[in-house]
């Protein structure tokens, strides 16, 4: 395969990983594919940049990161709360509503909470590809996966599940 083509594919396998990071961040389809095809192609043109391909998608999902930051501090502070990412991917009405209480509650959190959540358990990202994503340390990110499991704790009660 040639450059191009490796490029392709890579970005196929991230594809999802950038929606919802953006998504979180950005919280408005429109913005957010804006900001995947903004990112694609800074990505692009800096691929040289990158000297290892296996760090492909934390690479580029820094990019992504970057890109929606840049465009949150441009645009006003109005967002669109109301659209959501697919999380059904399980037949089960009662894992189906127990996913969708979460995701709710997900989408309460303020950044970079959300970020790292969706980074640690929607995408099974490491937290040290995750401090690279945001340009935090390890550190900050764990800290930050604390006190985000903290705020869902406090936010969802009992009777959600049930």
């Amino acid at each position: 395969m040639d450059l191009k083509e490796d490029f392709c594919e890579n970005i196929r396998l991230c594809e999802n990983a950038m929606y919802a990071l953006a998504f979180s961040i950005l919280k408005n389809e429109d913005d957010t594919a804006d900001a995947i095809s903004e990112s694609i192609l800074k990505a692009y043109c800096s691929i040289g940049q990158l000297k290892n391909q296996h760090a492909f998608k934390p690479w580029m999902l820094k990019i992504v990161h970057h890109t929606c930051v840049e465009m949150l501090r441009k645009r006003p502070a109005t967002l669109d709360i109301d659209e959501q990412y697919d999380l059904a991917d399980d037949s089960s009405s009662k894992d189906l509503s127990t996913k969708l209480v979460l995701n709710a509650a997900v989408k309460r959190l303020s950044q970079p909470y959300q970020a790292v959540v969706i980074l640690y358990y929607y995408e099974n990202m490491p937290v040290s590809d995750i401090a690279k994503v945001t340009g935090s340390s390890v550190i900050a990110v764990k800290k930050q996966l604390s006190r985000a499991r903290e705020m869902l704790r406090t936010s969802l009660n009992k009777e959600d599940f049930f």
